[in-house]
């Protein structure tokens, strides 16, 4: 049924939680698992002056974190005998960055987890689950 799982991560306890889902759907269907982290080249809108140090300081601890999370992820899938591929895409706005890698990599599913955001966190922060569902061309699994 399924052949390629795309599974998002952003280091979090929920992402850690979701990727033993896409992990255990991968070994049943024989599926390849393709990790991604997201990480934006450019997250703030002005800079104050000596803003090109927190700029570094910032991509080095994006960098470092979604190296950690694929690698947690890679361990998993090696465990349980998963194919495995990995990236890092470098995208403003992760939802998109997401789904576009679907698109691109042919994957029939994507498997990511929520923080469950609600009410004015989630006016403010976003959803990049919900954006990922909605601009979807594929299933999406949700792990809570």
């Amino acid at each position: 049924m399924f052949q390629r799982i795309l599974f998002p991560t952003d280091g979090s306890s929920t992402a850690l939680k979701a990727c033993g889902v896409a992990v255990d759907m991968a070994r049943r269907y024989g599926a390849t698992l393709q990790v991604v982290s997201v990480i934006d080249p450019v997250p703030f809108v002005a800079f104050p002056e000596g803003g090109g140090e927190a700029l570094a300081y910032y991509l080095e601890a994006a960098e470092q974190a979604a190296n950690e999370g694929i690698a947690l992820a890679r361990q998993q899938a090696e465990a349980a005998g998963v194919p495995f591929e990995s990236l890092i895409l470098r995208e403003h706005g992760p939802a998109v960055a997401v789904v576009e890698q679907a698109r691109a990599s042919g994957a029939d599913l994507i498997i990511m987890g929520s923080h469950g955001r609600r009410g004015l966190d989630a006016v403010i922060l976003g959803s990049v689950a919900q954006k990922v569902l909605t601009l979807s061309p594929v299933a999406v699994l949700i792990v809570k």
